[in-house]
């Protein structure tokens, strides 16, 4: 699980940031090492998703100063269920020829 955070550096902190490009690039290299195995390995890079893991986080003043005006940019928070859509595109038949891949589900905001 990839996060819009690895797409970008303007999505959250720079631990968070970090580790999701990370996912990014271990992505990659396995399915480089392993496809010709028959094995996949994708990562999905979702926006926001209702979980309440963040329920009363806010950035820091200077952060909030700093990404004003990416937040206002973020589509609507998506559900489980929703972003479970695409995780199961991708490990059905019909992704059979995806590898390798790092899939948006952020309704968008990797676009803008």
């Amino acid at each position: 699980m990839a996060s819009e955070a690895a797409l970008r550096g303007s999505a959250a902190g720079i631990a968070y940031t970090a580790s999701k490009h990370a996912v990014v690039g271990m992505t990659r290299s396995c399915a480089v090492m392993y496809g010709p195995h028959g094995i996949r390995v994708n990562a999905v890079a979702p926006g926001g998703v209702a979980t309440g893991i963040a329920q009363g986080a806010a950035p820091s003043e200077f952060g909030q100063g700093r990404l004003r005006e990416f937040l206002r940019l973020i589509p609507p928070i998506a559900t489980a269920e929703q972003l479970a859509a695409s995780i199961t595109f991708l490990l059905s038949d019909d992704g059979v020829n995806i590898n390798g891949a790092v899939l948006p589900s952020d309704g968008g905001w990797s676009a803008q």
